[in-house]
């Protein structure tokens, strides 16, 4: 868990929303290895072992596609990652793609339930939770695996600040308060209306095979 992003994690229980408190037991290059986050208001502390961050014991039942570079130009393209003080989530399968992302992109990650093999470092911050443990209005940009829970569906929602841009299969429907930029077979992406005007739809072309 990259040390800065401790910031804008939030506590998951029922209560106000409230920042965390790290206990550092071992850190490597600004990522924390192995600690604890303490919740003020209501004393929950969540584990960061292995530089993973568990808000919940679930298991990673997520399928590791593997890394394939159309994907990753396809979710750094869609989401814009062109910024160094932009910090995305890659939800779910998208997590397999974060090692080529980041050789790609400036931007900071964080992979909410990724595949198993996926580790913190190098510009990646994993998370188990089964809602995203994050401020509202935190993150720049978020790309949506399927399955997803609506709880979890809507958490990422209230991370995106305004402007975001929010990647998503086309099995989902797009939110209120979002612009449809581009659409194709797999996906589409959407903006939050919060920012200035969008440009009309354009398809989403595949690369590669």
């Amino acid at each position: 868990m990259f040390v800065p992003l401790v910031d804008v994690l939030r506590c998951v229980r029922a209560h106000t929303e409230t920042w965390l408190v790290a206990s550092i037991n071992r850190a490597e290059n600004r990522y924390i290895v192995d600690g604890t986050l303490g919740c003020p208001a209501c004393l929950a502390e969540y584990p960061i072992r292995g530089g993973v961050a568990y808000f919940s014991e679930r298991e990673r039942d997520c399928i590791n596609p593997g890394a394939d570079e159309a994907q990753a130009m396809r979710v750094a393209a869609a989401l814009d990652l062109t910024d160094r003080r932009m910090t995305a989530v890659l939800h779910g399968s998208w997590g397999a793609q974060a090692q080529l992302v980041v050789g790609i992109s400036p931007s900071q990650l964080v992979l909410i339930n990724p595949p198993h093999g996926m580790i913190s470092g190098d510009g990646i911050s994993v998370v188990v939770s089964d809602v995203a443990p994050l401020a509202a209005g935190s993150m720049s940009a978020v790309a949506i695996d399927a399955p997803i829970s609506d709880e979890l569906f809507a958490s990422l929602r209230r991370s995106l600040r305004g402007g975001g841009r929010l990647l998503a299969p086309a099995s989902l429907a797009i939110p209120d308060g979002f612009t449809e930029l581009a659409r194709d077979g797999q996906g589409w992406v959407a903006q939050l209306d919060d920012r200035g005007t969008v440009s009309a739809p354009i398809p989403l072309a595949r690369r590669g095979p």
